[in-house]
């Protein structure tokens, strides 16, 4: 089978990494796999074409290099289709299956979307680009014949909209929790901990991209509020654009206003092996998104048998399922209680933990064999 997909560049983040297993998922069960970015896709296999889209000019300029990608993709994706005889279009999110609709419909193949984070169609929040999302969103949809969520409610949410269409199949794909690594030398993680030994304080993480949907502000309030000494947080990670690095500036001046930076510890960006040694020692990890597809930060932690606390929406509803490992995203007096029980009070910690590691084994499968399985179901082979 020949398949072609697409991707703009590659950020840091899970969604990323996902994409990076999707491609390999495809060349290691033999499918020839094409690849359209702006820039290299870190993939060696002689099955993986990788085409670079080239500007003949120098573009600087963030806005007119995303107008040349709306206008030259597709024309690039119909070449590539027709020139190399493609089966099957994978889009990774509503986004690239809006740039491959047009090459899809020309060449009468069919094509596979994944949709990796909540609709904007649907949701009563209207701003100045949501007509620009909810349209590209409306032209992936109606030109996919097979739709993979990664939560249950976008399912939900997609079902309804056109409940009275059989055009397209609707099916949910979770991610998993990765293969983790987790021989800790303690002389290392001596050295990652710069307030000192880990044994004399309380860590709470939280990690991903660091964007305003993270409602990080929301957890240094309540770490104001959580009366335990040498309590730490560990916001690990950094923003992908602009408005990111704006935001976590932002936080920062929070902390310094509410007088806990010193409690407060912005490690940037850490390498998966580094973040799983500091998971060793973190007491709990809480996630207060105000909006998540499936977040994979949540899933290592658990694979990290880290005690986790999450909001009540969709996506993480699927991981934590239980009420007692969530809370409403934006009721702090909720989320202090339930993390100050869970450092202090043995008991529920003990139940917290028992619940997690009953969540960590729905979500440890083999991700690559099931998408793959998928994705190409009852297409041609």
């Amino acid at each position: 089978m020949k398949i072609i997909t697409a991707m703009y560049t590659l950020r840091k983040g899970g969604s990323y990494e996902r994409f990076v297993m999707l491609l390999e998922a495809f060349l290691e069960r033999g499918c020839e796999t094409h690849c359209l970015s702006l820039t290299p896709i870190p993939i060696k296999n002689r099955l993986f074409k990788n085409h670079i889209v080239c500007f003949p000019f120098k573009v600087r300029n963030d806005l007119i290099v995303k107008s040349l990608v709306l206008l030259l993709f597709p024309l690039y994706l119909l070449l590539i289709g027709w020139k190399e005889k493609i089966d099957l279009f994978v889009a990774f999110g509503p986004l690239y299956a809006f740039l491959q609709s047009v090459p899809k419909w020309i060449l009468k193949t069919k094509m596979v979307t994944l949709f990796r984070l909540d609709l904007s169609l649907g949701s009563k929040r209207l701003d100045k680009f949501d007509w620009l999302n909810r349209f590209i969103e409306f032209v992936a949809l109606l030109s996919s014949d097979r739709i993979i969520t990664v939560n249950v409610g976008m399912k939900e949410t997609i079902g309804k909209m056109f409940r009275k269409s059989k055009k397209f199949e609707l099916e949910v794909l979770f991610n998993n929790i990765p293969n983790l690594t987790l021989e800790i030398h303690q002389d290392n993680i001596q050295n990652m901990m710069p307030w000192g030994n880990p044994g004399q304080a309380k860590i709470i993480a939280t990690s991903g991209v660091l964007t305003p949907r993270k409602n990080l502000e929301v957890l240094l309030h309540c770490l104001a509020k959580i009366e335990i000494k040498n309590l730490v947080l560990l916001i690990i990670g950094e923003g992908s654009k602009k408005s990111d690095f704006v935001y976590v500036d932002n936080l920062k001046r929070e902390a310094r206003k509410m007088k806990i930076d010193d409690k407060v510890i912005f490690t940037g960006w850490i390498g998966k092996k580094e973040l799983f040694k500091v998971y060793k020692f973190v007491d709990a990890f809480i996630l207060t998104s105000l909006k998540e597809g499936m977040p994979n930060a949540l899933l290592e932690a658990l694979g990290c048998n880290v005690p986790c606390l999450g909001s009540n929406i969709s996506g993480i509803q699927d991981i934590l399922y239980y009420d007692e490992l969530m809370f409403d995203p934006l009721d702090e007096h909720s989320i202090t209680k339930k993390i100050y029980r869970l450092l202090t009070e043995e008991k529920y910690s003990d139940y917290v933990n028992h619940l997690c590691q009953e969540r960590k084994k729905t979500f440890t499968f083999d991700w690559k064999e099931r998408v793959f399985q998928v994705v190409t179901k009852t297409f041609p082979s």
